[in-house]
């Protein structure tokens, strides 16, 4: 069988109807996305720091509501280039929070950090012996 390229970019914008052979593969992969969001917004360690904590939830909602809608596209039968357009908007919105919006809250936390160092804890006193 020849390698036919038109082939490729007809699939690209015919329906994508549940008697495809990419129909059941892709809601196995949104199901396993979805568990991998899950898992990966409880994973709590110590080195995690605050600020990327607090963008945590919205990187994890805006992945949960962009997994269910494309469980959503997948059962319409939307053509293949839609569900790309959506995959390339989730990807883009997380690569936002993560390189632009959350790097000056890590260098502010890291300043606050730093600044905090120069001041004394407070301890126990000591009790003078007499």
């Amino acid at each position: 069988m020849p390698f036919d390229p038109q082939h490729f970019v007809d699939r690209f914008f015919q329906p994508f109807n549940s008697e495809s052979r990419f129909y059941w593969p892709a809601v196995i992969a949104v199901v396993v996305s979805f568990i991998a969001n899950i898992v990966w917004y409880n994973w709590r360690s110590r080195t995690t720091p605050p600020p990327e904590i607090g963008v945590r939830p919205w990187a994890f909602w805006s992945n949960v509501v962009f997994l269910i809608w494309y469980l959503v596209l997948l059962r319409q039968g939307v053509p293949f280039w839609v569900l790309v357009l959506s995959i390339a908007a989730n990807v883009a919105l997380v690569v936002y929070l993560y390189w632009t919006y959350l790097p000056p809250r890590e260098a502010a936390w890291e300043r606050e950090r730093r600044r905090q160092a120069y001041f004394p804890k407070p301890g126990r006193k000591r009790r003078r012996r007499r």
